[in-house]
This record gives structure tokens, C-alpha cells and sequence, in this order.
């Protein structure tokens, strides 16, 4: 019936044309034009990205970083360390060379030759002085080249990070607190809530969280989601994931479990309407095919 009503008001009517067509097309702009780029990005890779280390005072830990040449060139790698911090909470990082953290690490050998496409090994080792106080300690492995970028010998020094994150062990204490929760009430498609957490401990914490969102008339669980994020000591971070959506149009109630390091995890309970687009959509839709009616109604009566 519907569309036996759109059908004979699109012969009638040209602006319901272009607003139907309009209202229908841009959903799908996207879908219809993908993104078809693949063009490889090329360069000096290096591997893993970030790794976790429980050392005690007076000792030390071996480790191995993969260096990767993705060229089509020969080029020549040298390894060296920063100690790194963050400065806001979308975690942006800063880098420091004169740092006593820096020579903690030592590489052997610093430096190594690739040829195009190949892939070794570099091995290197991590010595916490005995005299260290427990706590978190936070170290940049970066792996630096010379590249040529252009024809006319332009060099460009690219470097790339993997990231070491210390416990030095000892009296340690990873203590979270909550500073707030944002979460929509009402949506009609991809959303996302966040979290601001706070690290007052003396080392970081993976604060472990799980999203439940559960049907107010059924009572039944109608979607989950869960994740985790690194929070560095005396910093808020910022957390923000997407809200996983229910299958059906209705009210739900969401439960967030955020994780706290040693801090018992937070309860947080949240309430939302969600209203799926395609709703909305052909709510629109009928709203624009009553008015138009309407109004081909008052012309005939006048």
C-alpha cells in the first residue's frame, strides 16, 4: 500500500520526486562507493609495538625486536631508546632523550643493513639498577633510517616506535578512580560512549571493561561488548569505545564494569532509547507523504 501511494504521487508531484529519492539515496552513498585504495604503505616497519616487562631491582630481561625494510631499497637501521610520557588524555606522546632511563637499554649491535624486503632480528636487553624504586618506568625502542623521497635527493629521517612498559617490582600500587562516564540516551545508529580514568598508583593498570545492554520489558541481555586500555600512573585517560546496538527498537538499560587496577571494578548503570534509522527514515517518509497529501487535499477543496 505504500508504495502504491509513493508510486502515484512521484507522477504527480516532482519535488516528492527529488525529496524521496533524497531521503533514499543517501544512505547508501557509502555503500554504493567503497573505498577501493590499495596502495601499500612502504617503509621501515618495526615489531612488537608494545611489550610489558616485570623486572626486579638488580636485574635484567633479554628481548628481540623484528626490523622490517618494506622498500624496494637497501637501508641502514640504527636502534636507540627514549623515555616516554604522555601529555593530555587522548594519550599523545612526548619524548625525551637526556633521560638516565635511556641507559637501562642496551642493543648488540645498534646498528644493522637490509636489503629490500627483508626482515631480522635485533636483540636487546633491559638492566633495572639495583638502587631502582619500584614503579612504572617507560621506555621508547626506536628504530631510525635515512630515506630518499625524491628524485632530486631530499632525505627524510623516518623512524619508528615499539614501546616498553616497566614494572620495576617491588612495593607497587595500581589504584583507579572513575572521574566520569558519558553515555548517549538516545540513538538511532553507530554510537559510542567514554570514560575519563585516573591512575594515582605507582605503576600502570589494564583497566578491563565490559558493556551490557539489557531489554527494560524482557529483562533479557540484548547486546555486550568488551575491551581494555593501558592506564599510566599520575594520568586521566580518556576511553572510548562503541556502544554495541540491540537488535530491536525499545528501551534498555545499560551496566558498565570498568576495571580499576587493584581498585574494585565500578558499576555504572545507564539508561537509553534506541530507534533504529530505517524507523526514522520511513517515519519521515510517511510524515512527507501525509503533508503532501494535505495539501493536494486543501488545493482540491479551494
Amino acid at each position: 500500500m505504500l508504495l502504491l501511494m509513493v508510486t502515484t504521487l512521484l507522477k504527480t508531484n516532482r519535488i516528492l520526486l527529488f525529496s524521496f529519492l533524497t531521503l533514499f539515496a543517501c544512505p547508501f552513498v557509502v555503500i554504493l562507493n567503497p573505498d577501493y585504495s590499495s596502495a601499500a604503505i612502504k617503509g621501515l616497519t618495526l615489531s612488537p609495538l608494545r611489550t610489558e616487562l616485570d623486572i626486579a631491582p638488580g636485574t635484567s630481561l633479554d628481548g628481540t625486536l623484528k626490523v622490517t625494510n618494506s622498500t624496494d631499497k637497501p637501508m641502514t637501521v640504527d636502534l636507540s631508546a627514549e623515555e616516554f610520557s604522555v601529555i593530555n588524555q587522548q594519550y599523545d606522546y612526548a619524548f625525551s632523550e637526556q633521560s638516565d632511563l635511556t641507559k637501562w637499554v642496551t642493543f648488540n649491535p645498534a646498528e644493522v643493513n637490509l636489503v629490500a624486503g627483508e626482515t631480522k632480528e635485533m636483540p636487546f636487553s633491559v638492566g633495572v639498577p639495583l638502587s631502582a624504586e619500584p614503579g612504572g618506568r617507560y621506555i621508547s625502542l626506536l628504530a631510525g633510517t635515512d630515506t630518499d623521497v625524491s628524485d632530486g635527493g631530499v632525505s627524510l629521517r623516518q623512524r619508528v616506535a615499539s614501546f616498553l612498559y616497566i614494572t620495576v617490582l617491588g612495593d607497587i600500587t595500581r589504584v583507579g578512580n572513575l572521574i566520569s562516564l558519558s553515555s548517549p540516551w538516545a540513538i538511532g545508529g553507530k554510537s559510542s560512549w567514554s570514560v575519563a580514568l585516573q591512575n594515582t598508583g605507582s605503576t600502570h593498570f589494564r583497566s578491563r571493561y565490559n558493556v551490557q545492554i539489557y531489554n527494560l520489558l524482557g529483562n533479557g541481555l540484548a547486546a555486550s561488548m568488551s575491551g581494555d586500555s593501558l592506564i599510566l600512573p599520575g594520568t586521566v585517560r580518556l576511553v572510548s569505545d562503541d556502544l554495541p546496538l540491540p537488535e530491536f527498537l525499545g528501551a534498555y538499560k545499560i551496566v558498565y564494569t570498568i576495571g580499576l587496577g587493584d581498585t574494585p571494578a565500578m558499576v555504572e548503570t545507564r539508561f537509553m532509547i534506541y530507534i533504529p534509522q530505517i524507523i526514522i527514515i520511513a517515519g519521515l517518509i510517511i510524515l512527507l507523504i501525509s503533508g503532501v497529501i494535505l495539501i493536494r487535499k486543501r488545493k482540491n477543496k479551494s
